[in-house]
């Protein structure tokens, strides 16, 4: 017969219903036999009703259920499935037993043995009968304990104490008593005694407490692996002595003196408790003394000290106290000194070395107590340096002032009747010979008057008093520099003015603060010593690219407020009242008055608010990129700016992409219908003709303002708006570089993504909306977030819906999957062999000399994501993709939602078109080749109800569209950056949406189009990169591609 395993099974996820009833059947024929007709129930082996139990039965345990193992059935279920109807009476009936029964089967499985003597022979009541008087007959139980040193450590003992016995006997083996108790095993006692069956209720709440911290603790050293219960491991001796670490000292000490009996056992004396403390231990007795003799004193223990254990801990009689971490090393060696070496190695001091004495002195008292004798206590002074100059020399008068006592020579220091701090004194002599005196009270130096001033007088103030001749004072200039900002004909200039230099020299003073040089030396052989705070200040100026010209220090306007931040608590610096004035608007620009306007719109706060950023950068001339979150109004802001402030004579240049030429110009005829606005489109011949109109609104898109740049610029512009401002976030393209060409007063950005990829694109934008605010490229590449942060900090406003719109629907975003078919997977497993083949074998270089076709290869994996239709004139196979995509359209158009679907590949959407009027759902669609009146026309119709959904290209129709007549989104294939999907969305998620919205991402499970995801994770944050001051990673790195084809 064969012999079938069944392992760590769990009958109801396995079993099917028929399976389930059939045995449960079974159970009560097998319950009904095993209680009444026959009550020799397991033996070996059982057999009833087609069962052949084979009770070894090794059961695991786990929190919820016994599972069976060893067990064999004969018929044909169990043959071919290895669970069975007689399988699910079996477990059934197992699990219907008392659970001492199960308890004692459960022990039983860890002991090595035949099946045949796990399982005792005996009828199941008197087993039950004989476990529960054994249980109700078994002793009360205690520990006592005790503690004493041991090989250079703590070592705590234990003794078991049994109910009645005359006696307590040691444990032997700590950690395997502790086992037994757990287990519930039998453990020897003594002779006397015998054995008795072990388990944790049978002993007093103290030894509770003990036991269960003492299996804590080794369970958390990992100092037993018999401690992990789900193993037959057989215990190595730990033996009697538990040596814990000190660090385990708080919580033994309370738990050991808990029990009936404790003991602190010492060679001489034993202690019923133990007194803990971390605070300062300081003996009442002294336990060291200084006793004189005639020539030397010396330094003598006179009390008992104690022991140090493992540097940590301090015993003195009963009292354990934790020594600090910075005062371990000393009072170990002073221990080993008392132990060790006190006879051979006496601690003695001659009569002239009272200082070093008193040092030693006043270290050990630190600690310990110790007996000094009055001529020997330590009075503090205070040295006074009086210094002069002859003709080439400095000379030095000093003087000790000890209160009343002054103290000229050292022939003074000897007659004091107490002594004086010995290391305050070698710093002294020290200094001195660093500066070229001698250690004397009187001395000369031939040290340079400028080395002196700059290198040993400040050295000299930090140990005492320092008093300078009159020739010395005349030479010696430090009075800081007092320091002036103003406003200079559009730039900023810094002023120092140093008192008591001529004019003629204060050029050459503020070149050598801003080379930062420690001093200036005039020609009169004056010092001019620059403090900190102004090397600073010079430091802080260069670090904001002010410039040094012709005596000069300028710096462009727009760092006003990176200026006033830099240098707010700094005393020194002066303010004029016009830079007072820009700084605080810039830094409250809530506050900044703006003018009268007539729109016909009712401006929410926050718009107002960013109305008045606009209208203050407005006036000091300033440009800035207004970001805040799609659908907020950026739009309406900016008309509302331009009513308020453009003259009668001025004009405004708005460039947009394509697709929302003809959306600006509806919003002006809706909230500024009395604004002259043209738009610019059509032929080259047209747009001229728009462009010498000179309306006082010009809108046109990029390409046609590069086109027809020459026509603008013969035109006057006071203001350029910049929409969708992420279109000019490569500085080297040809419209970014046009723009930069452009002349105009005032130039604002607006993007709901300054950042899409790289830290970069911010300082192309700035480039052309406020140039001179940041450095070259390549400096600016070397900034970091943090520095371009706090620089462009005033120039940027971001609002999010979620703080300003918290009227705002919900927006709920789902992940909704499908797979390839197998027509998809064949196609898009051999394109992948043949990427991986590309990249696994190429290095970094070559990956990134070969980008262009790995993007493309790439491009075709997500190609095939969607269907190989897109590329495969002659493709028939199914598309896992679009079968889910028609699926959510039946499910969500039952609900009534109205989905805008986008999409990367224009193909793609030619596709769903198609799907869409086979099945009658009415549509628009607006690609990169949709004019761009169509565009607005189409839009104002779907808000207006009309059609079912709206096919939109990602790249056409992401941004600057309002269609909130749409409650839901779909995105048919994941772009690798996360930016130009929340585009997407807040087409419809914005200000004027009444309903929740959910987006949907439609991912091929398996495929790269969820490595995709994961890459979005990581650039979920980019665009608030410097504003947060962290920089994430933004390009398609070498480590992505490879993470995507999964090559590791």
């Amino acid at each position: 017969m064969i012999r079938t395993e069944v392992t760590s099974m769990t009958v109801p996820d396995r079993l099917p219903a028929r399976m389930r009833m059939d045995g449960r059947t079974i159970f009560q024929q097998i319950k009904n036999y095993f209680d009444t007709e026959n009550k020799e129930y397991f033996k070996h082996p059982n057999t009833y009703n087609g069962i052949s139990m084979y009770l070894e039965p090794n059961i695991l345990t786990s929190m919820e259920h016994f599972d069976l193992t060893g067990f064999h059935c004969e018929c044909n279920d169990f043959q071919n499935q290895e669970v069975c109807k007689h399988w699910v009476a079996m477990d059934l009936y197992f699990r219907s037993l008392p659970q001492v029964i199960q308890e004692r089967i459960r022990k039983s499985s860890h002991k090595p043995s035949f099946a045949s003597q796990l399982i005792p022979t005996l009828p199941s009541e008197e087993l039950h009968d004989e476990l529960v008087e054994e249980k109700a007959t078994a002793p009360s139980l205690s520990l006592h304990g005790q503690v004493e040193i041991r090989n250079h450590s703590l070592a705590w003992t234990l003794k078991l104490q049994v109910e009645q016995a005359s006696r307590s006997y040691v444990i032997k083996d700590i950690a395997h008593f502790i086992f037994l108790i757990f287990q519930q095993e039998d453990y020897f006692v003594s002779q006397k005694i015998g054995t008795i069956n072990l388990s944790l209720d049978q002993f007093n709440q103290a030894s509770q407490n003990l036991l269960l911290y003492i299996k804590k603790y080794f369970i958390d050293r990992n100092e037993h692996s018999y401690f992990n219960f789900g193993y037959d491991i057989s215990p190595r001796d730990c033996g009697r002595y538990l040596e814990a670490p000190v660090s385990y000292l708080n919580d033994l000490v309370p738990l050991f003196q808990a029990l009936d009996v404790f003991q602190y056992v010492t060679s001489k004396a034993e202690y019923p408790l133990i007194f803990l403390d971390d605070s300062p231990f300081i003996p009442e007795e002294k336990i060291f003394k200084v006793v004189k003799s005639n020539n030397h004193y010396e330094i003598i223990n006179t009390a008992y000290f104690g022991f140090i254990i493992q540097e940590k801990l301090w015993i003195r009689h009963n009292h354990f106290h934790i020594i600090k971490k910075e005062h371990r090393y000393f009072l170990d060696k002073l221990a080993t000194w008392i132990y060790h070496y006190q006879e051979s190695s006496p601690l003695i001091f001659s009569k002239e070395n009272k200082a070093e004495l008193m040092q030693v002195c006043n270290i050990i008292s630190n600690y310990v107590p110790i007996s000094i004798p009055d001529e020997l206590q330590i009075h503090d002074f205070i040295p006074i340096f009086a210094f002069s100059k002859t003709r080439n020399e400095i000379a030095l008068n000093m003087v000790w002032s000890f209160g009343e006592k002054q103290v000229h020579s050292k022939q003074d220091l000897l007659t004091l009747p107490y002594t004086y701090q010995a290391s305050k004194a070698r710093k002294i002599y020290h200094q001195l010979l660093s500066a070229g005196f001698k250690e004397e009270f009187h001395s000369l130096s031939k040290i340079k008057v400028v080395d002196f001033f700059l290198k040993e007088l400040p050295r000299f103030r930090t140990l005492g008093q320092v008093q300078l001749d009159e020739s010395l004072e005349k030479l010696l200039v430090e009075d800081p520099a007092v320091i002036d900002i103003f406003d200079d004909d559009g730039f900023l200039s810094v002023q120092f003015d140093f008192s008591m230099i001529s004019e003629d020299e204060v050029e050459k003073a503020i070149q050598a603060l801003w080379n930062q040089e420690s001093h200036y030396q005039t020609k009169q052989g004056k010092v001019l010593v620059f403090d900190d705070e102004s090397l600073k200040v010079a430091q802080s100026l260069q670090e904001l690219r002010a410039k040094f010209s012709d005596g000069k220090i300028k710096m462009h306007k727009s760092r006003a407020f990176s200026l006033s931040e830099t240098f707010k608590d700094n005393e020194h610096v002066n303010f004029s009242r016009d830079f007072k004035k820009m700084a605080y608007d810039l830094t409250h620009p809530e506050e900044f008055d703006i003018k009268p306007y007539e729109v016909k719109a009712k401006l929410r706060s926050y718009q107002k608010e960013g109305v008045k950023w606009l209208s203050m950068l407005d006036y000091y001339h300033f440009g800035g990129i207004l970001a805040d979150d799609m659908g907020l109004g950026k739009t309406l802001q900016t008309i509302t700016l331009l009513e308020a402030n453009l003259k009668p004579e001025q004009k405004a240049l708005i460039l947009a992409p394509a697709s929302l030429l003809y959306n600006w110009k509806e919003e002006f005829r809706k909230f500024v219908p009395h604004k002259q606005v043209e738009v610019a489109y059509g032929t080259k011949t047209e747009r001229i003709k728009q462009i010498e109109k000179s309306a006082t609104i010009t809108i046109t898109s990029y390409p046609s303002f590069r086109s027809d740049l020459e026509h603008y610029q013969k035109q006057s512009y006071d203001y350029l708006i910049l929409d969708e401002a992420q279109m000019i976030k490569n500085s080297q393209t040809k419209t970014a570089q046009a723009l930069r060409e452009f002349d105009v007063k005032t130039c604002y950005a607006l993007s709901g993504t300054p950042i899409e990829n790289r830290l970069e694109e911010i300082w192309s934008i700035f480039q052309i909306v406020l140039p001179g605010l940041l450095p070259s490229k390549k400096e600016f590449s070397k900034l970091s977030p943090q520095l371009v942060a706090k620089l462009i900090q005033p120039f940027v406003l971001r609002r999010k819906k979620d703080e300003v719109l918290t009227e705002l629907p919900e927006l709920s975003e789902h992940l909704y999957s499908n797979e390839l078919s197998s027509s998809q997977k064949t196609l898009y497993l051999a394109q992948l062999r043949r990427m991986q083949e590309m990249v696994a074998g190429a290095s970094a270089d070559e990956i990134k000399r070969h980008k262009i076709e790995i993007l493309a290869g790439l491009t075709r994996l997500r190609q095939i994501c969607n269907t190989p239709a897109l590329f495969l004139e002659d493709y028939t196979g199914d598309s896992g993709k679009i079968d889910s995509l028609f699926e959510l359209l039946d499910t969500i158009r039952k609900k009534g939602a109205r989905p805008l679907i986008f999409s990367q590949f224009t193909s793609m959407l030619d596709l769903i078109e198609q799907e869409l009027e086979k099945k009658e759902m009415s549509h628009f669609k607006i690609t990169g080749q949709t004019p761009s009146d169509k565009r607005q026309e189409m839009v104002n119709l779907f808000n207006q109800g009309e059609k079912d959904c709206f096919l939109i290209s990602l790249k056409a129709g992401g941004t600057g569209l309002n269609l909130t007549g749409a409650d839901t989104i779909i995105l048919c294939d994941l772009w690798w950056n996360p930016a130009v999907e929340m585009q997407a969305i807040g087409r419809s998620h914005r200000l004027g949406q009444t309903k929740q919205v959910d987006v949907y991402r439609l991912i091929t499970l398996g495929t790269i189009e969820e490595k995709i995801q994961e890459l979005q994770e990581s650039k979920k944050e980019l665009f608030n990169t410097v504003l947060e001051g962290q920089e994430s990673r933004s390009n398609l790195s070498v480590d992505d591609i490879k993470e995507i084809l999964g090559i590791e």
